[in-house]
């Protein structure tokens, strides 16, 4: 069986559709321009200002004490 289309991910969205990816284009501004325009009060899609944490370690079952390393 194969998987589904939509396999969801924070970083992705945001790196998609977020504020600053928007603006660094030319058709990105118009995106938000046309939303301004039309009196949206979400110029961005849904999800993409939650935000994700970068370095933390995902799968440590909890009540496990995290390994430092010793130097």
């Amino acid at each position: 069986m194969p998987k589904r289309t939509y396999q969801p991910s924070k970083r992705t969205r945001k790196q998609q559709f977020g504020f600053r990816t928007r603006m660094k284009t030319e058709k990105g501004q118009d995106i938000l321009r046309r939303r301004r325009k039309a009196g949206r009060w979400r110029l961005l899609p849904k999800g993409v200002e939650v935000h994700f944490k970068r370095h933390t370690r995902q799968h440590t079952p909890k009540g496990t004490a995290q390994a430092r390393p010793t130097y």
